[in-house]
């Protein structure tokens, strides 16, 4: 599994696309596909801000196992790449809402680093490796 994380339209999106050239792929936004995925050679999750609201009523630790076991199973299928925004940064949501979205992506997200072969921050449409593995798309 391939992790990039970076800020909002800080080009996360356009460095895959570019890495991945002509390989076949489908991407998801805020879900992550169950039962028979299209034959692709790659699967991109994207929006996980989407895929945390839909488990909203679980707590931040158990949403996040459960993501993680979701797209450990789908990494047996395809390979997977996740596309992270980076919703912290220091800041605190007023409404309580947000701060548990802010929350379970955090907690999300410090799974997923941890189960990735790889992770890259893209900051303003600059690559930085900051975990690197075989599946490294660089």
């Amino acid at each position: 599994m391939h992790v990039i994380i970076g800020g909002a339209y800080n080009g996360k999106r356009n460095y895959v696309l570019k890495q991945l050239g002509n390989c076949s792929y489908v991407i998801y936004e805020g879900e992550i596909p169950t039962g028979i995925v299209p034959n692709q050679e790659y699967v991109i999750i994207s929006d996980f801000e989407k895929l945390v609201v839909s488990y909203s009523h679980y707590d931040e630790l158990e949403i996040a196992e459960m993501i993680v076991a979701e797209l450990k199973s789908l990494q047996k299928r395809s390979n997977v790449i996740c596309i992270c925004t980076d919703i912290g940064r220091g800041i605190v949501p007023i409404e309580k809402e947000q701060r548990f979205i802010r929350d379970a992506c955090g907690r999300v997200y410090q799974r997923l680093f941890k189960e990735a072969e790889t992770v890259t921050r893209v900051w303003y449409g600059i690559p930085e490796v900051i975990k690197k593995g075989k599946d490294s798309l660089a």
